[in-house]
């Protein structure tokens, strides 16, 4: 029974995934639109994020080869409530955030948001099967911020023991030409706030 369910899961995983793909991992989330609306499954507020980080370039480069772990929209909202935001819109947890790493960065967002940016992009790709095996393995995952994540199962545990740790969502093994998108459902914190 688990096997068949583990390999009903596994051809949907490589189902959703082109053997090759063209666009790039900027291309894939820009493809969002970039303006905040009520699709939370989608990656509005990381697109607003990566542009005001300059990380849109790196993100396009095609000679990378990376994993992101993108949060989704609803991944920022429920970080801000974690945080303490009482809201549900985008914006409203954008400017919530934007505050929140202003006073973090002592007036200045733009490196504690590019420290989290970097926190969630892998240096080489790693597909659904190597994210498992890691999690068996007990195997953590460096990131481009030189920091680690600890997979465990569908989840990620971060460097912020208080509040709750993201798990993978879908969409997850989404090929780009530079690297793997997989979503997740809350933001990776790398240090403890």
């Amino acid at each position: 029974m688990l096997t068949r369910a583990c390999a009903a899961l596994c051809a949907a995983v490589f189902a959703a995934s082109p053997a090759y793909a063209t666009d790039t991992i900027t291309d894939i989330v820009a493809a969002s639109g970039g303006t905040f609306d009520h699709n939370y499954h989608d990656y509005d507020v990381l697109l607003t994020a990566v542009i005001a980080a300059e990380l849109d370039g790196a993100l396009a480069d095609p000679a990378a080869h990376l994993t992101v772990f993108a949060p989704n929209d609803l991944a920022f909202v429920l970080t801000a409530r974690d945080l303490g935001y009482h809201g549900w819109d985008e914006a409203g947890a954008w400017d919530f955030l934007v505050v929140a790493l202003t006073d973090i960065g002592g007036g200045d967002p733009i490196p504690v948001l590019t420290d989290i940016l970097l926190y969630h992009v892998a240096g080489q790709e790693i597909d659904f099967i190597d994210f498992l095996i890691a999690a068996i393995f007990d195997v953590d995952v460096t990131t481009l911020l030189g920091e680690t994540v600890h997979p465990f199962f569908f989840g990620l545990a971060d460097n912020d023991p208080d509040l709750r740790d993201p798990r993978l969502t879908w969409p997850i093994n989404v090929q780009a030409s530079n690297g793997i998108i997989h979503t997740i459902n809350r933001v990776l914190i790398p240090v403890d706030l």
